[in-house]
């Protein structure tokens, strides 16, 4: 059976993964686990989860969109953003022309693969994230990992290129709980609409009349009626005063499903 830490900080592991780091900026037991989903878990019966919810180059981080949708209980409280410098990093006695296969998270992948092709390297092999690469690189002289300088040194890896990012690389992540938080700086609602016209612009609408601004809008499949969509909305401002203005109510009568994530305040960078 599981046991959950009350105090645990979860993020996605292993130990040197961008969510590491993101999780050591909250103090508390720091807990790896493996996947985004069993966050989620582990929140579900206790503690915090830190998880990747948007990346500059890649966009939305569809796992951790999904398990906000269909999770109860389960709420916004913080953000971190954090300023991804990826690396090129492989064992002490390997060197750029040995390397013939690079391991990272399929998005670290995206997020270089332009300057690691002119490298002459384009065998990608994805694993679940990039301390997970290190891990590889580590025991195999033939392979590098995409990955932070924080994993390549707690890994003991030689940095064979730096700063190999394609654009400006910044990753938000979120801190998630069971307390709801109505105040803050922004705010995070998930809804669905009827598909009929003119549907999604009844919702947005109601934030133009109370001239409120929206900061980030996806759409994803909800996975149970096929070609049916929810929505994930973060807008300035927090739930409390939506609430106050009758924001909430007027929502409610133009969306099927209503779902209130919470509001959230930002981490400072350190």
């Amino acid at each position: 059976m599981t046991t959950v830490d009350p105090d645990g900080i979860y993020y996605l592991g292993p130990k040197g993964s961008f969510s590491h780091e993101a999780a050591l900026k909250i103090d508390g037991s720091h807990v790896e686990v493996p996947s985004i989903s069993e966050i989620f878990d582990r929140v579900s019966m206790g503690g915090i989860g830190v998880v990747p919810v948007e990346n500059t180059l890649e966009g939305p981080v569809n796992e951790t969109l999904d398990n906000l949708y269909t999770r109860q209980g389960i709420y916004v409280n913080k953000r971190i953003d954090m300023k991804i410098d990826l690396v090129l990093a492989s064992r002490p006695d390997a060197n750029l022309q040995s390397i013939t296969r690079v391991y990272s998270h399929n998005h670290a992948i995206h997020e270089a693969r332009n300057t690691l092709s002119k490298l002459g390297l384009t065998n990608f092999i994805p694993v679940n994230s990039t301390s997970k690469a290190a891990q590889l690189a580590l025991e195999d002289r033939h392979s590098a990992a995409i990955c932070s300088r924080f994993a390549a040194s707690l890994y003991g890896l030689k940095i064979l290129k730096e700063n190999i990012q394609d654009g400006v690389n910044i990753t938000r992540f979120l801190v998630v709980s069971r307390n709801l938080t109505e105040d803050g700086e922004r705010s995070i609602v998930l809804f669905t609409v009827p598909d009929v016209p003119g549907s999604l612009f009844k919702v947005l609408e109601k934030f133009y009349l109370h001239n409120i601004n929206l900061s980030m809008i996806y759409s994803r499949p909800t996975k149970i009626i096929p070609w049916n969509y929810y929505f994930y909305l973060e807008f300035e401002g927090s739930i409390a005063e939506t609430r106050r203005m009758g924001l909430l109510d007027e929502l409610s009568e133009v969306t099927q499903e209503l779902k209130i994530v919470g509001s959230y305040i930002t981490v400072p960078a350190t």
